[in-house]
């Protein structure tokens, strides 16, 4: 049998979005690259979003194509920037899939304004897109049956695993659609009561022991995340899914797989931009990353809690990084901790000013 030999397998990029996220995905293999698009932060990140797709190159048919493009919920600072990316003709983009998830007939307000013309846009006779073609043009959700979903892989592409949404999540949403949606935060709001701000070095043990209440939003309950495999690596994207519907899904993949947990990934992208309520103990005993992501700048709801990097400093493993794409007091306090006793460092974006990039290499066959 010839033997393996190393090679880049996964590029991962986590934008600089805001307090959002906009995450880029390459998946590298023999006949070219595969792409996909995870959210596009708030409105204003639609310039630094343009930038960065400005730079796919084009194919045979001068189109820079996305293979599969994930908004993964109806939250601002995940979809707020979709308007702009769909309307686009500038940039001549093509897409192999959109997966969005809306109930037929949302009323209208804000944020449920912003779900519905892109639904509207996605199935409009005029931008043929295609929606949800992976799913038959049915929500994005795992079954009753079982907490994941395995896609067939089509030759090229990377292996994906549906962990969230679950059929009750979604349903959640879709009863207090107009509600919930109606009072998301405006980004001019301040901080929620209870943000973290704590001064000093942090107390790794003690935050990490404290107790925190779980996430129950619905919107961030209906999150579409994944786990992606290509070529020997490895990438979870969490958005803002529930940390029980992670570990039941983590939980039940690895029984079907036979994978002892921890399930170990090469980059984990935290849920909800690190917020304490959904990066849990729990979550972080059952699956662990060599690369721990936060994507925010720790506007609007100060995050990433301490609470959270704590867990993942104490419980995410040897030799693990955490790396942040905004530096700010949030992601400077860490970087200057020490954190040498639990073996994890930490890294902060470079003068790009697009965010952090993680190469990860796989192994193919000779």
């Amino acid at each position: 049998m010839a033997p393996s030999k190393i090679h880049p397998a996964i590029r991962f990029e986590a934008l600089p979005a805001s307090y959002g996220d906009a995450l880029l995905v390459t998946c590298t293999g023999p006949s070219g690259d595969w792409r996909m698009l995870v959210d596009t932060g708030p409105d204003e990140c639609w310039p630094m979003l343009k930038k960065r797709l400005a730079g796919i190159p084009v194919n045979a048919e001068g189109r820079r194509h996305i293979d599969l493009a994930v908004i993964s919920h109806i939250d601002h600072d995940h979809i707020g920037a979709a308007q702009g990316l769909f309307n686009d003709r500038s940039l001549n983009l093509s897409y192999g899939d959109v997966w969005f998830n809306a109930p037929p007939r949302p009323p209208m307000s804000r944020g449920v304004a912003e779900g519905h013309s892109l639904a509207t846009l996605l199935g409009a006779e005029h931008t043929p897109l295609p929606w949800n073609r992976a799913w038959r043009g049915k929500n994005v959700v795992t079954t009753e049956e079982q907490p994941f979903v395995e896609l067939p892989t089509e030759p090229g592409a990377p292996r994906l695993t549906l962990l969230s949404p679950t059929p009750a999540t979604l349903a959640t949403l879709f009863k207090v659609w107009a509600k919930e949606l109606a009072r998301l935060r405006l980004p001019d709001q301040p901080p929620p009561v209870g943000a973290s701000r704590e001064a000093g070095p942090p107390d790794v043990e003690a935050l990490a022991e404290r107790a925190s209440a779980l996430d129950h939003a619905p919107a961030n309950g209906s999150s579409i995340a994944l786990l992606v495999e290509h070529a020997g690596a490895s990438v979870l994207l969490a958005a803002d899914a529930y940390a029980p519907v992670l570990v039941e899904a983590l939980e039940a993949l690895a029984a079907r797989r036979g994978v002892t947990l921890p399930w170990k990934v090469d980059v984990f992208k935290l849920s909800h931009h690190g917020s304490r309520a959904n990066v849990t103990t729990d979550l972080i005993r059952t699956v662990q990353a060599t690369h721990y992501v936060v994507s925010t700048n720790g506007a609007i709801f100060g995050h990433p809690n301490d609470e959270a990097i704590a867990r993942v400093v104490k419980h995410g493993g040897p030799a693990a990084t955490l790396w942040f794409n905004h530096a700010n007091e949030r992601s400077a306090r860490w970087a200057a901790a020490d954190l040498r006793p639990y073996g994890c460092s930490v890294n902060q974006p470079g003068a790009s000013g697009m965010g952090v990039t993680i190469t990860l290499a796989g192994n193919v066959a000779a």
